[in-house]
C-alpha cells in the first residue's frame, strides 16, 4: 500500500510540469469466469517534441466481491505521426504490477490509428503486454476503440471500449476527463 501512495504522489507532483493530466474510471467485466473490477487511473503526459510524448500513470484495480487490490504503475513513450486528420502512433511502456501476493515488471507495445474531425478524435489500437518473467502469466492482447471530444481548448472527455484476451480475459468500459495546461 505504501508503494501505491508513493507512486500516486509522484504522478500528481509531476502534473505541475505536465502538458495534460487524465483521470479515468473503468468498469472491467471478467470473461470466462474472471472477476469483475472497478478501476481508476491517473496519467500525466508531456510532449518532448512534435513527435514524442512521455507519460507516467498509476492504475488501481478493486476486485468485485473480495475488494482485493492490485496496482500498475507505468511509464511510456509515444511516437505520433499525423497526416492531416489521420495519424498513426506507437506507444512503448514498462511498468510494475503489485498485488497482495506478488510484484513483477512488465512491458507493453501499442500501435494504433487516430482520426480527427472537428473537436472529436477517434482512436483504434492494439496493445500487447507481457511480464519480463514468463512465470508471472501476464501476457495479454488488448483491442481498444475510443472517442474523445474537446469541450474547450483545455478540457476533453472520452469513452473507450477495451477487449482483453490472453492470461486475463475481460472487457471494459472506460470514461475519462483530460485537463491540458
Amino acid at each position: 500500500m505504501k508503494k501505491i501512495v508513493i507512486a500516486s504522489l509522484i504522478a500528481l507532483a509531476g502534473s505541475a510540469f505536465a502538458a495534460s493530466v487524465t483521470l479515468e474510471g473503468q468498469n472491467q467485466i471478467g470473461d470466462h469466469g474472471a472477476a469483475n473490477s472497478t478501476n481508476s487511473q491517473v496519467t500525466v503526459r508531456g510532449s518532448l517534441n512534435n513527435m514524442f510524448t512521455a507519460d507516467v500513470g498509476v492504475t488501481q484495480y478493486v476486485a468485485a466481491g473480495t475488494h482485493a487490490l492490485s496496482t500498475r504503475d507505468e511509464a511510456g513513450l509515444t511516437l505520433s505521426l499525423p497526416a492531416g486528420p489521420v495519424g498513426i502512433y506507437t506507444r512503448v511502456a514498462v511498468g510494475d504490477k503489485y498485488t497482495n501476493t506478488t510484484h513483477f515488471g512488465y512491458y507493453s507495445v501499442e500501435p494504433g490509428v487516430t482520426y480527427s474531425i472537428g473537436k472529436a478524435t477517434a482512436k483504434v489500437g492494439f496493445r500487447f503486454r507481457d511480464a519480463f518473467q514468463e512465470s508471472n502469466l501476464d501476457a495479454t492482447r488488448t483491442t481498444r476503440a475510443g472517442l474523445s471530444y474537446a469541450l474547450t481548448n483545455k478540457d476533453s472527455v472520452g469513452i473507450r471500449f477495451d477487449r482483453v484476451t490472453g492470461d486475463s480475459t475481460n472487457h471494459s468500459y472506460n470514461l475519462s476527463y483530460t485537463r491540458s495546461f
